[in-house]
């Protein structure tokens, strides 16, 4: 079995012609929003094998915050540069790879593509808010055979209900 949580990045810096938005970060809100979803993850389904995230600043900053809820090891989280703003496929692609030994992986990510990838998994969802999260199980041996037919949902936790 594998467990995928999709969480979208913390509430971010307005985007202004003077930074890149690649190199946004969070604001307070979003900081705060982030460690009180950590703080639900864990009890809700436990630390996960894997946290895997976007190289984006916001992103991986929220994943760091999350992470330290979850006891996870900054220093194990995975970035990937092809997660900046990649769209549903991009996504299901780099999970088809991770290593059969993760069970549970929790993804950061941005919209539109983690909205699109929760829609393309079987709930519909206009859209994601920021440190918002979604969780989905699939009954496979392999991450190379999750597939929107094999999903099956089991919570979405907006961070304003935290």
């Amino acid at each position: 079995m594998k467990q995928l949580i999709i969480l979208r990045h913390g509430k971010a810096e307005q985007d202004t012609m003077a930074k890149d938005d690649y190199d946004r970060v969070l604001t307070e809100r979003g900081r705060k929003n982030a460690t009180a979803m950590g703080s639900y993850i864990i009890k809700r389904s436990g630390p996960p094998d894997l946290v895997l995230s976007s190289s984006a600043k916001r992103a991986h900053e929220t994943a760091i915050i999350v992470a330290q809820q979850l006891g996870y090891a900054e220093d194990q989280i995975r970035t990937d540069q092809n997660l900046y703003f990649a769209p549903t496929r991009w996504i299901l692609n780099v999970l088809s790879k991770l290593s059969d030994e993760v069970e549970s992986c929790l993804y950061v990510g941005h919209n539109p593509g983690i909205t699109d990838l929760i829609n393309t998994l079987g709930v519909r969802l206009d859209n994601l808010p920021t440190s918002s999260a979604a969780c989905f199980v699939f009954h496979v041996d392999a991450w190379a055979d999750i597939s929107a037919e094999r999903a099956n949902f089991m919570w979405l936790k907006l961070a304003k209900e935290l």
